[in-house]
């Protein structure tokens, strides 16, 4: 997947080569704007905050199955066979709740949490590539890339094509574009 994304970029580059030799490139880190952004940093409490809980939840869950099961262990020679069985069946039942619930709320394509991260990151992603296009705009960037940290494909890149302190200046602030730069 790395050479894909590099022989991407090789064909990004060799493109705007031939286009001009006026083209401009320049790169953000998605990951450092998401950071120092406000929203971003509450939305991500909130997050965590629930899947402390959901956590918490799926943890008593496990326990309570825990201590049902060595009780059960003691006693389980002294049991009549239907009273065994009854056991049996809601340890079984218990231990499937467990599993459900996990996959409920931690399934990584349908879970819960996945559904929360999206809709919460969901207003602040689309403001974020909104900024970063504004002041793509106003620095003249025919391209902006996306550098982040391991999973990179930029393999070199200058600090003054660098826009995510502009990006991040310009969610913060607010500010409309600057007037006459397109």
């Amino acid at each position: 997947m790395k050479q894909f994304s590099i022989i991407m970029l090789a064909l990004v580059l060799a493109v705007v080569g031939t286009v001009s030799a006026q083209t401009k490139v320049a790169f953000v880190n998605s990951a450092t704007i998401l950071r120092e952004l406000p929203e971003a940093q509450q939305a991500q409490k909130e997050l965590e905050e629930q899947m402390t809980v959901w956590q918490q939840e799926l943890e008593k869950m496990g326990k309570q199955l825990q201590d049902d099961l060595e009780d059960y262990q003691k006693k389980q020679a002294l049991l009549d066979p239907a009273t065994k069985t009854a056991r049996e069946k809601a340890l079984q039942d218990l231990q499937l709740r467990a599993r459900e619930y996990q996959a409920t709320k931690f399934d990584s394509r349908e879970g819960e949490a996945v559904k929360l991260r999206e809709k919460k990151l969901q207003p602040i992603q689309e403001k974020v590539l909104k900024a970063i296009e504004t002041v793509a705009r106003e620095e003249g960037a025919s391209f902006v890339l996306d550098k982040v940290s391991e999973a990179t494909i930029v393999l070199y890149a200058d600090a003054k094509f660098d826009l995510t302190y502009k990006v991040i200046d310009r969610l913060k602030r607010g500010a409309a574009p600057a007037k006459g730069k397109n």
